[in-house]
């Protein structure tokens, strides 16, 4: 009889690589800083935390709100406007992704080879790295969604794994209404796992209390059960891709895919050609799994490139974990029949070049999760994501109350950051709308300023300011947007200007 890997390793493997993906996340907790969507994010969250608006009434909010409500516990808890609070719910939720992952590749396939390679991918991946530290609603997503991927797969009584699955289910469905696209992939686990028809009862029963939230929660707010509306409309509505935008589409979502996975592609396809091989040649226990998440996989890239909906990097997030089963189980059959090739009693050497390969697929993720730590990748969240936002808000910090701040492109930022501060921001539509408001309230008093980004757009934006009669002062550049203090321009000689003498 073939003798199997001892799993001896199991447990000190898997805890360095949660000590691994735990310090490969940190950093990014206190380096990043907002994307527009998350500052806005993380304003709800304080409009929450204070009580100033705790059902969001006053905010067009489009998406479900569990979030939000997350981030809002750990403002008072923390008592810090600083933005990493908003960002600690998904980073605890993404430590939680590693076991789980390990959790679900036992469950489906009983190989703890699998399982430790499965946990190493997730705990190296790009993508997910760099979304473990941010405000944005996917991490969150992606962890109730593999939570009830591994309740639904889990041994013992169907009552039980069917009540889990649907709660993990409903409170996914309450971050984000992507959760319904996963739903196929339940019920394919579901049917695999020969759930009977009472379960589906029991299912129903663990949605029902978020399920029901979401709906309280949604009609208690103006213009009840608008949030579904609301998500659509910020989409623009959903069509299918025009014949001409297909081939840039796939472009687009092949190159976000680079960064699912921390292992170099070329040695990835080897990878999983030599496992393919491995497994025709030795058909395994948890084939119809195998089946089952590539074909989920292929049929959520599918809808997302055939359909006109934005290419986003968040979009990939929920499939690191998926993709990382199915490359897992397949990396796993190739080093069992390296393993059976290098058993005791063979050449030692056998044995150093299976370790050998093994420091080697460890190894070549290290670097592309290195630079994923620091925020390198134009993916997720990032140290300069807010464009300089963080840096001007500093440098408002004291201004007194009345100051005002003219602005068009960055107004959700100024919604997180100017929270409690005495900035006054006017958001104006166009360049004539800008001077005609200086036109106005020439003579009024205090400071005002203007923020532009560092780019030609803001060419006529100035124009205007100079034709209403002011002057502006660059006072601080900040990468991405500059700040401009605005002052009247000296009337020509023999002039009189309406407001001054």
């Amino acid at each position: 009889m073939r003798r199997r890997p001892q799993a001896w390793w199991l447990l000190p493997g898997l805890l360095l690589l949660l000590l691994a993906g735990f310090g490969l996340r940190l950093p990014g907790l206190f380096a990043n800083t907002f994307h527009p969507d998350e500052a806005l994010f993380a304003s709800w969250a304080r409009l929450i935390a204070v009580w100033r608006d705790p059902l969001l009434q006053t905010q067009a909010v489009d998406k479900p709100p569990l979030l939000f409500y997350l981030q809002a516990l750990f403002y008072p808890l923390l008592a810090t406007p600083a933005g990493f609070p908003a960002r600690l719910p998904n980073f605890i939720a993404s430590l939680l992704l590693l076991p789980l992952t390990g959790r679900a590749a036992w469950q489906l396939y009983r190989d703890p080879l699998a399982a430790v390679a499965a946990v190493a991918l997730v705990a190296f991946s790009p993508l997910a790295i760099q979304f473990s530290s941010s405000a944005f609603t996917d991490p969150l997503l992606t962890t109730w969604l593999l939570a009830a991927v591994v309740a639904s797969s889990a041994p013992g009584p169907y009552r039980r794994r069917a009540w889990w699955s649907g709660l993990f289910w409903g409170l996914a469905l309450a971050t984000k209404y992507q959760a319904l696209l996963f739903l196929p992939l339940l019920l394919g686990l579901a049917w695999l796992a020969r759930w009977p028809g009472r379960a589906w009862g029991w299912w129903l029963a663990g949605f029902a209390p978020a399920g029901a939230l979401l709906l309280l929660w949604d009609g208690l707010r103006p213009g009840g059960f608008s949030l579904w509306h609301n998500q659509f409309s910020s989409y623009g509505g959903l069509r299918l891709a025009w014949s001409w935008e297909l081939w840039p589409r796939l472009a687009a979502w092949a190159n976000l895919s680079r960064y699912q996975l921390a292992i170099p592609w070329p040695l990835l396809l080897l990878l999983l050609g030599l496992g393919l091989l491995a497994l025709r040649r030795q058909p395994a226990a948890g084939a119809a799994y195998d089946a089952l998440l590539f074909l989920f996989l292929a049929g959520y890239g599918l809808l997302h490139w055939l359909l006109a909906v934005p290419v986003w990097d968040r979009y990939w997030l929920p499939l690191v974990p998926l993709l990382a089963l199915l490359a897992a189980r397949l990396v796993a059959r190739l080093l069992a029949g390296l393993w059976a090739y290098a058993r005791p009693g063979r050449s030692p050497r056998r044995r150093y070049a299976l370790l050998a390969g093994l420091a080697l697929l460890l190894l070549a993720q290290i670097p592309a999760a290195l630079a994923a730590s620091r925020g390198a990748y134009p993916v997720g969240a990032r140290p300069g994501a807010d464009g300089g936002a963080a840096a001007v808000a500093a440098y408002l910090q004291a201004a007194p109350y009345g100051t005002v701040l003219y602005d068009h492109w960055f107004s959700w930022q100024w919604r997180y950051y100017f929270f409690d501060r005495g900035v006054y921001v006017s958001w104006f539509p166009h360049p004539a709308g800008l001077g005609d408001d200086l036109a106005v309230f020439a003579a009024g008093e205090g400071a005002r300023y203007l923020v532009l980004p560092d780019s030609a757009v803001a060419r006529p934006v100035l124009r205007a300011v100079t034709a209403a009669g002011f002057a502006p002062e660059l006072v601080y550049p900040a990468g991405g947007m500059n700040l401009y203090r605005l002052q009247l321009a000296p009337a020509p000689a023999g002039w009189l200007v309406e407001g001054r003498r």
